[in-house]
């Protein structure tokens, strides 16, 4: 069977306009000259609709990078902003020219094509090793194409839009100081209990509802009725109290990642194999409580489900978690 082309009604959806550029052209036979590469990796076999969508997003990183401008150096001059490099996950060395094309820039975007954030459900969320054997071989394979064509690309005026890598606002959301309690601080009565029964502790654990709602009653001095006693927790678990300055966060379903003398639940296995679903599924954890945990190094076992996935966790958790928890990073 001949293989279907991508047609320029495709390249103009993928960069969002209607109106044919002089260099779209160049672009989408450029598009069609990677499909082959793309259809032989392992890291997009057998989809055509997803092998075709890669290739024109890598053409639309190659366009931006000729014109220096677009998607791609919106993400490019924000991440830096905020991380003080250009890229999360690679080592930048000196031949890493920002305004030009880089083999680390074609292994990021093959990384967001392959790290699907939850759309409808906040577990189908999909993951990527960024140090993948075949995702690192395809990118020297584009990175070479564009290389050999970089000179007589031309110059599209019109900049691709500027959300195709993340959307922008995320990198500008500013990180918040963690709701540290001061000798000036006045606490509401729940956290002053909280504090009490903890000896001065932040955080507070619980295996199940049973013991947090003898605390709710005993200890926070709730008035003991079903509906004032959080009953929507009655069926969770593992719960963690974070009492802190601004008043007192439960969550449930994540103490066992939390490495604290005082914290009977925790489970360094546990933490290693489900511990990075606080990072990637929005509304698992509330985002005051990891940026705790990952501040006050707390949650050392975290680590994404892949050989190196602690190291990259552990080193770019703030940029994942704004990737994949989007509003709810700093939010919810």
């Amino acid at each position: 069977m001949k293989p279907v082309p991508i047609y320029m009604k495709q390249w103009l959806d993928a960069n969002k306009r209607i109106r044919m550029l002089p260099g779209d052209r160049w672009y989408l036979d450029f598009s069609a000259k990677m499909l082959p590469m793309i259809k032989q990796s392992p890291l997009f076999e057998g989809n055509d609709r997803i092998q075709k969508d890669a290739a024109m997003t890598l053409c639309i990183y190659f366009q931006d990078a000729i014109a220096r401008s677009g998607g791609w150096k919106t993400f490019s001059e924000g991440y830096h902003a905020l991380y003080h490099t250009y890229l999360p996950f690679y080592r930048l060395t000196d031949n890493y020219i920002p305004d030009e094309i880089n083999p680390e820039d074609v292994a990021f975007v093959l990384w967001i094509l392959k790290s699907r954030i939850a759309q409808y459900e906040p577990d189908e969320y999909t993951l990527q090793d960024p140090f993948d054997k075949d995702l690192l071989a395809l990118s020297q394979e584009v990175y070479r194409l564009m290389d050999e064509a970089f000179e007589e690309a031309p110059i599209n005026e019109e900049p691709s839009f500027p959300s195709w890598v993340m959307e922008p606002h995320w990198l500008e959301i500013p990180s918040t100081p963690l709701p540290e309690i001061t000798s000036a601080t006045r606490l509401n009565r729940d956290v002053e209990r909280c504090l009490e029964y903890s000896g001065g502790k932040s955080l507070l654990y619980f295996a199940t509802y049973k013991e947090l709602y003898q605390f709710f009653v005993e200890t926070l001095k709730w008035e003991n009725t079903p509906v004032s006693l959080l009953p929507d927790l009655q069926n969770k678990k593992e719960f963690v109290i974070y009492a802190n300055a601004k008043g007192m966060l439960i969550a449930h379903n994540v103490a066992a990642y939390f490495s604290e003398e005082h914290n009977p639940i925790y489970n360094a296995e546990r933490a290693a194999s489900e511990g990075y679903k606080l990072f990637c599924c929005p509304g698992a954890c509330p985002f005051d409580l990891i940026k705790y945990g990952m501040n006050k190094g707390i949650l050392p076992d975290v680590q994404l489900p892949f050989a190196n996935g602690k190291e990259i966790l552990q080193q770019n958790w703030d940029f994942i978690a704004r990737y994949y928890l989007c509003e709810y990073y700093e939010g919810k």
